[in-house]
């Protein structure tokens, strides 16, 4: 009997193989008490256990650096500076000189850190609780001299099903016949999915009690588009996803050939494609020749990274950096997003009892103006060098922006008279990820140059689902038609005013999304660079008129499901055109 089992989708793309299940955990982890003269001798056992995993982390990294994104491969330096954290080696030290052996070190603090990270509100951050479960896995493993076994496929395809996919499992793994992923747990931003959308393995995540439902042998399909894994398919979902395979090979087959070629639609539409990026590192890989800028740079993340608020020298070095790698391409900078799901360790926060909904963003920053003054003159002092815009998040209300217009104002006007160069038409703009600043936002519009849509937190805040929760993670869905009407609204005011629009979200990168996106009007998408050229070959797969009709059509459904199955439709008629034409209507 056919059963589908519906999870988060953590990379796109379909599998068709048999479940093979892996069990990480070790059988037995020996607990015992260490007497004060073989404390050295298990300090001794600690400095080896790292020495091994440091070893078998940088072999791994070589070995995968040819596979995936460099900037992916970073994830096993996470995981080293983990190994190598001295806070760390002295927390086991610790547990050490309280009479615990190093196995038993090792796991209570572990545990510690797990719980720590678990109880973040940031779903990226707390996917870094898997990082140290699989360190702690590692270390354990050396400890007890135990080398994990290399599963060899013998030649047959097959999807690997686990509690989770940890970075480690990817060294353990015959790769060329692992064609899914499918794990009980897990979220979007874990290492383990960032590796599979690197790897190219359709993944799809929090699917509970998966090990129960799918015994190893089941034939299954993983659609890591749509989150779903269909167990013991029929002919009819065998044919139906059959036929999607050959057209995402068709797909990938086209994505290099497509880099340089004008993002525009059919009829010769122009959409601007741009980056977002999380620190200057992002943007050192960053083909600059395929973007037209970066259109989100999350200033917050370089904040977390210090133990003290940077400078504004410190910033100003920064902001010119990622200018400078842009290559005088618009560089938009959210200011500082802290608070709620992003602590700074050096800032003591509140409690709240909803962080989310709590003290952060531009509230935060217009309650301590001098974070706000600061980096707004940095950002300022960088702009001299470059194309730099200024983005506000998580604005509620046109007062918020009058106050942030004004510390501009004035800061613009204390560089000039002090002879400080820096762009005196910086742009500055709004981010609408808050449902009620859609209402408010032809109050806000004659303030700004441009909007921002942040879709992620604006469809969570809408539909009041958190996706990252598996048991309604179901229920976050982007194509409802609510969704659709509101981003018409959106797109509808910005244009009655004269003012760009762009989207920063997930969907940005979503290239199901982004025939709907252009016939709303949205005509600058910005997404992680891995989705760029995708989105590209979709969009050169239809023309405007097309994309008008469809958002019209797909805004006017009841329900998502109708949506959803209207997008299919239209995407595989008009997408099956273009690749059956080698794609060349687009006007250049």
């Amino acid at each position: 009997m056919v059963r589908k089992l519906k999870g988060i989708a953590a990379a796109p793309g379909v599998a068709i193989a048999p479940i093979v299940q892996f069990h990480g955990t070790l059988d037995h982890i020996p607990t015992y008490t260490v007497r004060p003269e073989r404390f050295e001798h298990e300090k001794q056992r600690l400095s080896a256990a790292i020495s091994a995993v440091t070893e078998s982390l940088l072999a791994l990294q070589k070995e995968l650096s040819a596979a995936i994104e460099h900037h992916d491969a970073r994830i096993f330096d996470a995981q080293l500076a983990i190994v190598h954290d001295p806070t760390f080696r002295q927390d086991v030290e610790i547990e050490i000189q309280g009479g615990k052996n190093l196995e038993a070190a090792f796991q209570r603090v572990i545990a510690r850190y797990e719980e720590v990270f678990n109880g973040m509100e940031n779903p990226a951050m707390r996917e870094r609780a898997a990082d140290l479960r699989d360190i702690g896995r590692q270390l354990v493993a050396a400890c007890m001299t135990r080398e994990r076994r290399k599963y060899t496929a013998d030649g047959r395809d097959y999807v690997f099903a686990a509690d989770e996919f940890l970075p480690s499992d990817a060294g353990m793994l015959d790769r060329s016949h692992l064609r899914g992923i499918v794990t009980a747990h897990g979220g979007k931003y874990s290492h383990g999915a960032i590796l599979s959308r690197s790897l190219g393995i359709p993944s799809v995540v929090g699917i509970e009690n998966v090990m129960l439902h799918a015994a190893t042998g089941t034939e299954v399909i993983v659609d890591g588009d749509a989150g779903v894994v269909i167990l013991d398919p029929g002919e009819e979902e065998l044919e139906h996803y059959v036929r999607l395979q050959r057209e995402q090979r068709a797909v990938e087959s086209r994505l290099e050939e497509i880099r340089l070629q004008p993002s525009v639609t059919l009829d010769g539409t122009q959409v601007d494609l741009l980056a977002n990026a999380e620190s200057v590192h992002d943007l050192a890989e960053l083909a600059t020749d395929e973007v037209a800028g970066i259109g989100l740079f999350r200033t917050e993340f370089a904040f977390m990274e210090r133990r003290q608020f940077p400078t504004e020298d410190e910033q100003v070095a920064m902001y010119s950096q990622a200018m400078e790698r842009a290559g005088g391409k618009p560089v938009t900078f959210r200011t500082l997003d802290v608070g709620g799901d992003k602590p700074l360790g050096y800032f003591r926060m509140p409690e709240e009892r909803n962080p989310v909904l709590g003290w952060r963003g531009i509230r935060l920053c217009l309650d301590w103006p001098d974070i706000l003054y600061t980096q707004m003159r940095a950002i300022l002092r960088a702009s001299a060098i470059g194309h730099a815009r200024i983005l506000l998040p998580m604005v509620t209300e046109r007062a918020e922006v009058v106050r942030c217009r004004e510390v501009l104002e004035q800061l613009m006007a204390d560089l000039r008279a002090n002879g400080v160069p820096h762009d005196d038409e910086i742009e500055l703009g709004v981010m609408v990820e808050v449902p009620v600043t859609v209402q408010v936002l032809p109050d806000v519009l004659p303030l700004v140059d441009f909007v921002s849509v942040g879709t992620n937190d604006l469809v969570q805040y809408m539909l009041a689902v958190d996706r990252d929760n598996q048991r309604v993670a179901k229920m976050y869905d982007p194509f409802h038609p609510g969704i659709l009407r509101t981003l018409e609204q959106i797109s509808g005011a910005a244009a009655k005013a004269g003012k760009p629009v762009s989207v920063c979200g997930e969907i940005a990168g979503d290239h199901w999304f982004t025939p709907i996106l252009v016939g709303l009007g949205i005509l600058e998408l910005s997404m992680a660079p891995v989705f760029l050229r995708r989105v590209k070959l979709m969009l050169r797969s239809f023309s405007e008129v097309e994309c008008r009709e469809l958002a019209r059509r797909a805004a006017a459904m009841q329900s998502t499901a109708a949506v959803r199955q209207l997008v299919e439709e239209e995407i595989q008629v008009r997408w099956g055109r273009f690749l059956a034409s080698g794609g060349g209507d687009a006007e250049s």
